[in-house]
């Protein structure tokens, strides 16, 4: 799959997104009230168009995903590497908060995770998130752009649509560099399955956070004021951290190449082979990114209102 290819999958999966969101308010309360039902329903938006257009693209799905094998001894390096990157992460976070709200604690508020089995927590949010954001990201979209050109710009382009398909500003900010560091241990490892390592461990430790705060006390959240003073003193707080534990990372992101023998995978940033190379930017990629911000800045939810209306 090239370029192209991906981004028309892009724009499907937008409109896929839009058209369960509105079924979505048909649906008893008690369905959507899920987290796991409606985490699969978005999910499975998200993943089958992309799914759809490789096979159609006759893609061998293994090959074309990197649904490689990786050794132990990575897996474990994985973890090291997730607590190593989740300061900048919840930096970058708190960064966001000066202008809008934490839209993942909202989310678990609305949901009322703490009365929910935590298993089905972890099987929501750290299983079936991870899987379907990462084959399509990492797998789907990033290898596409990957064909067409240098690490580099597949690597932020594919970031950007990862941060775009949260739909609010809040976990865009994080997620974008969330992306990134995804990417990086892909071509680390040689495979897919250490960014949804990496992704699953992260949401797992943030939903086990939440799960046992809301457990306790589910008014927790609302009672606490994010102040800017607070602010101030987390992103000094996880500046400094950060400071510390960014260079491991990237350590860490060494060992890992070196141990998977793909230490050159750093020096070799542009694949050379002898295909046609596409441009990255394309208007079904524009489009899909315009309705993106219609509704992380709320003007697609008056859209989505009347539609219902005029429906029922």
């Amino acid at each position: 799959m090239n370029a192209k290819k991906a981004n028309w999958a892009f724009l499907l999966t937008i409109i896929a997104y839009f058209l369960v969101s509105v079924l979505m308010l048909f649906l008893p309360a008690s369905v959507t009230s899920n987290l796991l039902v409606t985490n699969l329903l978005l999910e499975g938006a998200l993943a089958l168009p992309i799914i759809f257009i490789a096979v159609v693209s006759r893609e061998r799905m293994g090959e074309f995903l990197g649904f490689h094998k990786i050794k132990p001894g990575t897996i474990l390096m994985i973890g090291l590497f997730t607590f190593l990157t989740s300061p900048f992460l919840t930096l970058v976070n708190a960064i966001s908060m000066f202008w809008v709200e934490n839209e993942a604690v909202n989310m678990m508020e609305s949901y009322q995770v703490g009365n929910m089995p935590f298993a089905q927590l972890v099987l929501s949010t750290a299983v079936i998130a991870p899987i379907c954001e990462e084959i399509t990201c990492r797998g789907g979209f990033y290898h596409s752009y990957r064909r067409s050109g240098g690490m580099v710009k597949a690597m932020l382009l594919s970031a950007v649509l990862f941060a775009c398909i949260h739909m609010n500003f809040n976990q865009a900010s994080y997620a974008f560099v969330m992306a990134i560091m995804a990417v990086l241990l892909v071509e680390a490892s040689g495979s897919v399955w250490s960014s949804i390592i990496y992704h699953g461990l992260f949401n797992a430790g943030t939903s086990l956070i939440a799960y046992a705060a809301l457990r306790s006390d589910p008014n927790v959240y609302a009672k606490q004021e994010v102040t800017a003073e607070l602010l101030m003193y987390g992103v000094g707080v996880y500046l400094v951290i950060s400071a510390v534990t960014l260079p491991v990372a990237f350590a860490v992101l060494i060992w890992i190449s070196k141990h998977e023998n793909r230490e050159d995978v750093w020096k070799n940033t542009r694949i050379r082979e002898k295909v046609k190379k596409d441009k990255l930017v394309t208007i079904p990629l524009i489009v899909a990114l315009i309705l993106c911000l219609l509704v992380m800045t709320g003007a697609m939810s008056a859209v989505i209102k009347r539609l219902v209306v005029m429906l029922s």
